[in-house]
């Protein structure tokens, strides 16, 4: 959080749910490594997985900075605190972000900005002088995106330079890549109740395709299945057949 939010902000949280969500990503992959390790080993084993440690592992900018130069790294607002230009810029309809902190990136930003003169110019010939120079340029480049939509500045862009709008839930939803993607599951919930939309997986097979398989069940609807899966009595008893297959 202290790394988040405007330059004089104190600190603010995210706007996603990462603290949850990426220990689980993290688990996961711990899980399949040891199912790796039991079946080549014949060994099993416990793994242990902390939250904040996973937070820490994903915050590596702040960790870098201050274990090898030393430098504690404050609220980066939308800029990137090593690299010039990397944040996110101004539209005429919301932001959009733009990554060019490379030379080859720079020159090609510079000449869709129609300002050649930039490229060599000794206050943003490299990215070490972008990054020091960030108060000149941040202006300069802002005009552009500025005077523009996001779509203009993506189309302009585009096969050049990486970017991307800043998109709101209701853009996400009418984008052709997401839908593409398969990337928003929709579903009529069971009851009287309309369709609703929700995120997909993100992993995508050849084989075994991901996504949405039926909609939440209601409460006790598939008890009798799971119930019979595993030879247990509805009253609650487990027959002497079943019961022995489970301990085998």
């Amino acid at each position: 959080m202290h790394i988040t939010g405007p330059e004089q902000g104190g600190g603010y949280p995210g706007g996603v749910s990462v603290g949850d969500i990426y220990p689980g990503t993290l688990l996961a992959l711990g899980v399949v490594s040891a199912i790796h390790h039991a079946r080549r080993t014949g060994e099993g084993q416990f793994l242990d997985m902390g939250m904040y440690d996973a937070i820490l592992a994903l915050n590596e900018t702040v960790i870098t900075n201050y274990g090898v130069a030393g430098i504690e790294l404050g609220p980066r607002g939308q800029h990137h605190p090593n690299l010039m230009p990397l944040g996110i810029y101004p539209a005429k309809d919301g932001g959009v972000a733009i990554a060019a902190p490379g030379r080859g990136l720079w020159a090609e930003l510079c000449q869709v900005m129609g300002r050649p003169d930039l490229i060599d110019d000794p206050r943003s010939r490299n990215v070490h002088l972008r990054r020091r120079n960030q108060d000149f340029l941040e202006p300069l480049i802002s005009a552009w995106t500025g005077a523009r939509t996001k779509q203009e500045i993506v189309a302009l862009l585009g096969g050049r330079v990486p970017s991307g709008p800043v998109n709101t839930a209701s853009e996400i939803f009418a984008d052709p890549h997401v839908a593409a993607r398969s990337m928003i599951n929709r579903f009529k919930p069971p009851g009287d109740n309309p369709e609703v939309g929700i995120v997909g997986n993100a992993s995508k097979f050849t084989v075994t395709p991901t996504g949405l398989r039926q909609p939440p069940p209601r409460l006790g609807e598939h008890t009798n299945e799971v119930l019979q899966e595993f030879g247990i009595q509805k009253s609650g008893g487990v027959q002497p057949e079943s019961s022995k297959q489970i301990q085998n």
